[in-house]
């Protein structure tokens, strides 16, 4: 179709949208350096395997940890003192491994890098954090970079915290981790137990009070469609632990189309290794697993119904 050359700029501005991919969404001038990406978890679902590997990518700039937890600090009730404790262990244990004698050695690492990392590390280090300061995070992106994070407590971030997100990146891409609902429980349950898990201590916690916040992380037809909703068409992607086992280079290749970024396969070299399995628990958790079915079954059924294609991908992949 040819454009006539007296067609007014309304007119061909109207052509033009028409044309526009439905996936489109409109951009906004940059205020402050911001997340081009978050990845929202799932908890125990590979978050800590796709964050080693997309820190390998030259394309992509992340914080110097993984779990910057800045929305959930602000707007999950109860949360703020758990976030800050984690984020100031993972920064006491960058600024170790940044200080480290190789590190200050400006022909294996180049002092601007390090500067960033350093400035990243203060920046993690405010109590309380501000926008400002997590914009410090992002701030040494390149133009050919994009640049993200990782903090699995996103994914039960109420309305008011998505929104925030968003106003600082109105076309941010969100990627979601997921795991089957009893698997990524059972993991959980796990993990609560501490460095030396049994199944007589899951049973406990599964049993408790505690498997509240056990199945909130595995609510995915709640948390899921919340973030599906309030993000603009197509800015959503969903993998699957699952697929990270069986096929985890094509899972970095669908995640790099994704954000826009060439994939090369040579990029990924630990790919098939796992990052963090946690600790497996003694004893004979198959009372444990019996528990989680049945506590878990109403949510697996209000997945089924409401999100239908996700829960078979998670009876096949999860």
């Amino acid at each position: 179709m040819m454009l006539d050359e007296n067609m007014s700029e309304s007119d061909t501005a109207s052509l033009s949208g028409s044309r526009r991919s439905p996936h489109f969404s409109v951009l906004e001038p940059a205020r402050s350096p911001h997340p081009d990406f978050l990845c929202i978890g799932a908890q125990k679902a590979g978050t800590t395997w796709l964050y080693a590997n997309l820190r390998s990518h030259p394309g992509i700039l992340m914080p110097p940890v993984k779990e910057v937890a800045y929305f959930s600090t602000l707007y999950v009730p109860g949360w703020a003192k758990a976030d800050a404790e984690h984020r100031a262990n993972q920064v006491a244990q960058a600024r170790a491994h940044w200080n480290a004698p190789e590190r200050l050695d400006p022909k294996r690492t180049r002092p601007e890098i390090r500067a960033r990392v350093l400035a990243s590390l203060d920046a993690l280090s405010r109590e309380p954090m501000d926008d400002a300061a997590y914009a410090t995070l992002f701030a040494g992106c390149g133009v050919d970079q994009v640049c993200g994070e990782i903090s699995p407590q996103y994914c039960v971030l109420p309305r008011e915290g998505i929104r925030h997100a968003l106003a600082l990146n109105p076309n941010l891409k969100v990627i979601a981790l997921l795991r089957h609902p009893v698997a990524r429980a059972m993991s959980h349950l796990a993990m609560l137990c501490g460095k030396t898990p049994t199944a007589e201590r899951m049973k406990e916690i599964a049993l408790s009070n505690w498997w509240n916040g056990v199945s909130w992380y595995s609510d995915y037809a709640t948390w899921l469609l919340r973030w599906r909703g309030m993000l603009p068409p197509g800015q959503l992607h969903v993998d699957y632990n699952g697929l990270i086992r069986d096929d985890p280079v094509g899972v970095l290749r669908r995640i790099c189309d994704f954000l826009g970024l060439p994939f090369e396969e040579a990029r990924f070299r630990n790919a098939r290794e796992r990052v963090f399995e946690g600790g497996k628990p003694t004893g004979d958790t198959a009372e444990v697993r019996a528990i989680v079915n049945e506590r878990m079954a109403p949510l697996i059924e209000d997945l089924r119904r409401r999100m239908p294609d996700i829960a078979d991908a998670l009876d096949r992949h999860g």
